[in-house]
């Protein structure tokens, strides 16, 4: 029985947006010294527009976005373009990742996530047995997408690149393409990824920031949002501070969003951070459910789109975390459905749309 699967997926989002809500209300209380504030007011219109989005994106049959899989990459490569042209893209904080539309930015990077996952699920789908016996098709899809990524790099917009680089891989490998061939092209990926270390400097001091924040991140000045997010974790102990009690989100940088878990945590304590990651993971465990039950349905397309998704919500939230807790390099990564922001929430819920569109035609072929 799979009839309980899109009502388990929907209620999932809906706790996750709601946990959302609460968690901004709370980190954004020191703000204006009240619960309700205009950044918790921004964040529920988000999550209106949210809830919006997921309904339009159910009501497309995805055999639409299947038979535009090449206009989606084409799509994604004009918008990484644009933002980088000065009087489009909007400057801000060292990068340009915004572009303006009078009444809202729309962030470039965020745009591109559900554009490259439509065109690799396309492009996997048309050669799913090609993509099995040879290494051509890896190399025509990881170059489309490699030449999307460089764009959203020169931002910069490093988190990006890593989690979509790594999503590419991961659907490759779930459509057995040969482990052999996956070596090749990660050989290469860290090879590049060795030069851009040494080419620029400051990103080997993240990493020395990273095994040493208490000597090494003081002394480079690169260690302040780690070092509080730590705190955080120590203090939220097993039940946390209590809502809106914290203290460390009051010096952390970007405590609303990129290190939002690290206030959960102080908060929440390990109980409050666990239920969200459990709620997550389910919610990835749920969507790789139904691409499985895709692929036995030999509709290619959406099991390869919903394994995109899943591995998308899946590795952004553990970067995200391991970021918070000082397992990765500081990026500029949302917690997904919890974070503060429009684009991130509103992205990821159309995608939730798509995910529960495939699975009515899963339950509808099994009618």
């Amino acid at each position: 029985m799979i009839s309980d699967r899109p009502l388990t997926v929907l209620y999932l989002w809906s706790i996750l947006i709601g946990f959302g809500v609460i968690a901004v209300a709370s980190v954004s209380v020191h703000l204006a010294d009240a619960w309700i504030n205009s950044m918790l007011i921004r964040h529920l219109g988000y999550a209106i527009v949210s809830g919006a989005a997921l309904v339009l994106a159910y009501l497309i049959p995805t055999k639409r976005y299947s038979q535009f899989h090449r206009l989606a990459w084409i799509l994604a490569l004009l918008i990484a373009g644009l933002v980088l042209i000065p009087g489009i893209g909007i400057e801000s904080g060292g990068g340009r990742r915004w572009i303006s539309l009078h009444f809202f930015t729309l962030q470039a990077s965020e745009v591109v996530k559900p554009l490259l996952l439509i065109y690799i699920a396309g492009y996997v789908a048309n050669n799913f047995e090609r993509t099995q016996r040879s290494i051509a098709p890896l190399l025509t899809v990881l170059g489309a997408v490699g030449l999307v990524l460089g764009l959203v790099f020169l931002e910069p917009d490093y988190g990006t690149v890593a989690i979509m680089g790594t999503v590419t891989v991961g659907v490759l490998f779930l459509a057995k393409a040969r482990l052999s061939h996956l070596f090749v092209l990660g050989s290469f990926a860290i090879s590049g990824i060795a030069a851009l270390l040494y080419l620029e400097p400051y990103r080997v001091s993240r990493l020395a920031t990273l095994f040493s924040p208490w000597e090494e991140g003081v002394k480079l000045n690169e260690g302040y949002q780690l070092t509080n997010s730590l705190i955080s974790f120590g203090r939220g102990e097993l039940t946390g501070t209590g809502l809106g009690t914290g203290l460390q989100k009051t010096f952390t940088p970007a405590s609303h969003n990129d290190f939002i878990f690290a206030t959960i945590a102080e908060e929440a304590g390990v109980i409050g951070a666990s239920l969200v990651l459990f709620l997550l993971m389910a919610l990835v465990y749920r969507i790789s459910n139904i691409a499985r039950e895709s692929l036995r349905e030999d509709r290619c397309f959406d099991s390869m789109l919903c394994y995109g998704v899943a591995l998308l919500i899946g590795f952004q939230a553990l970067i995200h975390v391991g970021v918070n807790a000082g397992i990765f390099p500081t990026k500029g990564l949302t917690l997904p459905f919890i974070s503060y922001g429009g684009n991130s929430l509103v992205v990821l819920s159309a995608l939730i749309g798509m995910v529960l569109r495939i699975d009515r035609t899963n339950r509808l072929k099994d009618a």
